[in-house]
């Protein structure tokens, strides 16, 4: 989505109110058809959303506010792979208008030649080196999960062009695991990491406490043309009682149909392990695991017990992932995904 000259990646649709504009990253018309927490709250969480431009003026503005939570919500600026440097690598959002500012990505050539190469210049050069999969003059504003508005922009600012961006899109959907929670930072998440180690961009649809692989939102998932793989991360949000053991097995039997008739290459997990097992808990990993083995050449279950399995690597919660465990998760994933879409 672009709007006042900024890509807003990973959102679906704005919503204009008196704080600033919300960041939907799921459209109302699919909304409408998910559980009321998920509907009203979860799908404004800044999950994987980042604010990409190019900068003509030397410095801009952007105005960001959250609502207030128990955690800092902390913006992270990146000149296309590259973390931003001192002054411009990450910014805290209050309740209250916070006015971010942002230099061009000039970098700091050490007093080399002024005629020599400009930072950018050294940035481009490492990027095709290295093969990165962002032109460092892209800005990217990367969004912390929390409840977060847009205000508005001040400066001249264009949106990136689709050259200056990656040509493939890894998508990953799961609980407040794949939402980032205890991360402690997005580009910590798991999803943030296999975009950067597979140079791919990525779409998180992470949705704290509701993944509950409603119908709705397996068709939109499905429907969507602008991934090439993915992940999913089935069954802790459904751990409740609320939550049978038949309705479960139907969904995965839906979504696992869905994406064997799509075609398009994912990895498919249960749930990851945690530090308070119960028997529901392996009972909904037998499910998953029974509709995505041999379901179509596409699928590939992976044992999410294998993805974590340090359990000092689980927070004091007992269930989510610390920092390291999303890096591990990460990396676990990126391997197992390179093997899957060469196979």
């Amino acid at each position: 989505m672009i709007f006042q000259n900024i890509e807003f990646h990973n959102v679906a649709e704005l919503e204009q109110t008196d704080k600033g504009y919300i960041m939907w990253r799921v459209p109302a018309e699919v909304r409408q058809h998910l559980n009321p927490d998920s509907a009203q709250g979860v799908c404004r969480f800044g999950s994987g959303i980042e604010l990409r431009f190019r900068m003509v003026s030397d410095t801009v503005d952007l105005v960001l506010r959250t609502d207030p939570i128990a955690e800092a919500q902390v913006v992270y600026i990146y000149y296309g792979a590259f973390q931003g440097g001192f002054m411009y690598s990450s910014k805290v959002i209050n309740a209250e208008e916070t006015v971010i500012t942002i230099a061009k990505p000039e970098g700091n050539t050490m007093g080399q030649d002024p005629e020599g190469p400009t930072g950018l210049d050294i940035l481009r050069k490492v990027t095709a080196e290295q093969q990165l999969a962002f032109d460092p003059e892209v800005v990217r504003v990367v969004i912390p999960y929390g409840h977060n508005y847009f205000v508005r922009i001040e400066g001249e600012v264009l949106p990136p062009e689709d050259s200056q961006l990656p040509d493939k899109t890894y998508l990953a959907y799961g609980s407040s695991i794949t939402h980032g929670s205890l991360g402690l930072a997005t580009p910590f998440t798991y999803a943030f990491r296999v975009s950067q180690e597979m140079r791919c961009d990525y779409l998180n649809l992470g949705f704290a406490g509701n993944a509950q692989l409603e119908p709705a939102m397996v068709d939109y998932i499905v429907g969507r043309k602008d991934w090439d793989f993915g992940s999913f991360e089935w069954g802790i949000n459904m751990m409740g009682e609320q939550f049978p053991l038949e309705l479960f097995e139907e969904r995965v039997k839906y979504f696992i149909e869905k994406l064997a008739e799509d075609g398009r290459p994912v990895v498919v997990t249960g749930i990851f392990g945690f530090l308070c097992e119960s028997p529901k808990a392996e009972q909904m990993r037998d499910i998953v695991r029974k509709y995505a083995k041999g379901a179509a050449s596409n699928i590939y279950y992976v044992d999410a017990k294998a993805l974590l399995n340090n359990p000092s690597y689980v927070s004091a919660d007992l269930i989510h992932p610390t920092a390291e465990g999303q890096l591990q998760i990460g990396d676990r994933l990126v391997e197992i995904l390179e093997e899957h879409i060469r196979k």
